[in-house]
């Protein structure tokens, strides 16, 4: 809850009117049967004169009504304005959150989980605010005034009428104790599912192709039967709830009216006492109905607050440093010095890494699937940090740099390449988006890509599609070299960029490369001999080891590792 009550603090004017607006309606919620108690005192008097304190009384009464609805519909209303903007808030937080996670964090979670906590998690919480905290508040006051009246109007009901209470509330307890699990469990499998749907949407293609939608299906149907047997389980426990307050209400009702009613007929207690009385005891339940109607949203609102506050709370193993050194744009001078890694404690990925790259200058990595090619790349843009060891840039220790300015000094262009829904000209000056129309074109050109997106039905203002789906794979990569291009950054790493492509286009995009690489610190990841034979050094990586390193005519000269490597390929 103090995650829930710090996101409100901002909207404390608005709730300061919520709750003066509750004050209000509990006020006439207060006021009503006590003018019913006067009506009827007037009647059991009897005598005309009593018709024109009957009919202010019966305005009043009409008034009392009007204000408390036009308060409650007021309450009703502001009270989901700020939940609303709560939700986005927090909603907003976890994004940017999300933002300074390393790659370790998402390679450990399903996305669509992801997905659920951002979006689902964040909206759950919307009745919570809206209905329970505020409902809370206006049950407790108007429990506690009719509290006072109850005693004024006679202690003895008063006690009668409070004595199921204990009972109900033991029970209440003890179901409680089990809704929380069951609705903790109902958030992890909704999560669930929505990764599984996410999975399958991006992988359609390959469940058909292997025919696997069968399989897919009963599997889907697993977990949605798990997430229903969930939700069946949690609504199993909430239905004990009304029974319970029910039972409480009939029972403490009729003792009241027996008790009450024989003290009436006795003289012990005037009609109009017992009537209002009625009422209130009444009235004092209506909260109690507020809470346990109240009590589903809660609990799933913990259970999503849970959630969201695994995601606030986590912190980044790779973070800015206190202080960190400011760097402007580098001259691109790395130095690995004696560099180890494992993404667990008891794994080791590389080991006893030494390199020096000079400024301006290009390192091929090679190896064999698994020997740290793309790890070693992965440490230079401060995506993991080293086990022991460390890497510099221009003599900085790359944990000592902000985040933010090293990133703006490395492009990378990867295999995979990743591109968003949005338009050609977006796709490309996503790293520059102040860049102007003739830079973006420009940076086309360079990478051979104005050609086929000249072609396109809107040349560059064409959606592109979710990940690029639209284009071929070629088109993908120069796309993602021209974005490079234009981010203009003095540091490049190329990892496996032309490994997905036929030779012709890997022709084309070789070029792009080369114009890239030109003047820039380049790490080189490839299989393919004519993408590192030009680098001014080659490192033969072996089971997270260097093997060799030398220019690519020494290498090619000697029986090593790099000549299995170089013969496979």
């Amino acid at each position: 809850m103090c995650t829930l009550f710090f996101y409100m603090k901002p909207y404390w004017r608005v709730m300061l009117v919520v709750l003066l607006t509750i004050l209000i309606v509990t006020a006439t919620g207060l006021l009503g049967p006590w003018l019913i108690r006067a009506i009827v005192g007037l009647i059991a008097d009897g005598g005309p004169g009593q018709a024109g304190s009957l009919l202010w009384i019966s305005v009043g009464l009409a008034m009392v009504y009007v204000v408390r609805s036009l308060g409650a519909a007021g309450v009703f209303h502001y009270s989901h304005v700020v939940a609303f903007q709560v939700c986005r808030d927090l909603r907003d937080a976890i994004h940017a959150r999300l933002q300074t996670f390393s790659p370790a964090y998402f390679s450990a979670r399903q996305s669509g989980d992801i997905v659920t906590r951002v979006v689902k998690d964040t909206l759950t919480l919307e009745p919570v605010i809206a209905d329970a905290v505020y409902g809370f508040v206006t049950s407790f006051l108007l429990a506690l005034g009719i509290m006072v009246i109850l005693i004024y109007l006679s202690p003895v009901l008063t006690l009668l009428a409070l004595a199921p209470l204990p009972i109900a509330a033991i029970v209440l307890w003890r179901l409680g104790r089990h809704v929380q699990p069951a609705f903790d469990r109902e958030s992890n499998e909704e999560g669930e599912l929505s990764a599984m749907v996410q999975d399958q949407v991006g992988g359609m293609r390959d469940i058909q192709l292997f025919n696997r939608e069968a399989a897919e299906t009963h599997r889907f149907i697993g977990l949605s039967g798990a997430l229903a047997r969930s939700q069946i389980r949690a609504r199993q426990i909430m239905s004990g709830f009304d029974p319970v307050v029910e039972g409480a209400i009939g029972l403490s009702t009729g003792l009241v009216v027996l008790v009450g009613g024989r003290m009436a007929l006795a003289g012990d207690l005037p009609v109009e006492d017992l009537v209002a009385f009625i009422l209130y005891i009444v009235t004092l339940y209506q909260p109690l109905y507020s809470v346990v109607d109240a009590a589903e949203n809660v609990q799933r609102g913990f259970a999503a607050l849970r959630r969201i506050n695994e995601v606030l709370e986590y912190e980044p193993e790779v973070a800015d440093p206190p202080g960190g050194s400011v760097l402007s744009r580098a001259h691109g001078e790395i130095v690995l010095e004696d560099v180890c890694f494992g993404f667990q404690p008891d794994q080791t990925v590389l080991s006893g890494i030494s390199l020096e790259i000079p400024a301006g200058g290009s390192l091929a990595l090679v190896g064999h699937t698994g020997a740290g090619k793309s790890t070693l790349a992965a440490l230079i843009a401060r995506f993991y940090d080293v086990s022991t060891g460390r890497i510099t840039l221009d003599g900085h220790d790359l944990r000592d740099i902000r985040l933010s300015d090293l990133r703006r000094n490395i492009s990378m262009v990867q295999q995979d390449v990743f591109l968003f829904n949005a338009s050609v000209r977006d796709n490309i000056r996503f790293g520059r988006p102040d860049a102007s129309e003739d830079d973006v074109m420009v940076a086309a050109r360079a990478a051979r890509a104005d050609e086929f997106i000249d072609s396109l039905p809107e040349g560059y203002d064409t959606m592109i599609g979710e990940r690029g789906v639209r284009l071929s794979g070629g088109q993908k990569q120069r796309l993602s070299i021209a974005r490079a291009i234009l981010k203009d950054a003095p540091i490049l790493i190329l990892d496996e960029a032309t490994a997905a492509v036929d030779p012709n286009t890997e022709t084309l995009i070789q070029k792009a490369l080369d114009e890239l690489m030109r003047h820039r610190t380049t790490v080189i990841i490839a299989h393919r001999l004519s993408t590192i034979r030009k680098a001014d050094r080659i490192v033969v990586l072996k089971e997270g080891r260097i093997a060799d390193t030398g220019t690519f005519a020494d290498l090619s000269s000697r029986q090593g590792e790099f000549s299995l490597l170089s013969g496979a390929a």
